[in-house]
């Protein structure tokens, strides 16, 4: 699946307009793990936000955005099942020119 990164919560790595292919297909080889790019249903809303995996406690994933200042997570809105995660990113297939300049 296509996702496209809003908002500045996973800088420096992906930046807001970014282009990512998501695999949803991705974890039914693996079980998440700490440090993966994933794309979680947001439990407040439901839109889809990027978060990495932090760290996972029994059957939750405590995920986080890189830039923490500007990162909504699960500081907020607690630990997600394994239901809410999308998929994992596999690699960014677009970034705005304007943003390789900063």
């Amino acid at each position: 699946m296509r996702f496209v990164v809003s908002g500045k919560s996973m800088e420096p790595k992906f930046y807001n307009g970014d282009k990512l292919f998501v695999s949803p297909l991705f974890f039914k080889l693996r079980e998440p793990r700490a440090g993966d790019a994933v794309v979680v249903k947001d439990p407040r809303g439901g839109r889809f936000v990027l978060k990495r995996i932090g760290s996972i406690e029994g059957d939750r994933y405590f995920v986080r955005g890189d830039n923490l200042e500007w990162s909504t997570d699960s500081r907020e809105f607690g630990g997600v099942s394994r239901d809410a995660i999308v998929g994992k990113v596999i690699f960014r297939y677009s970034r705005k020119i304007s943003k390789l300049i900063k």
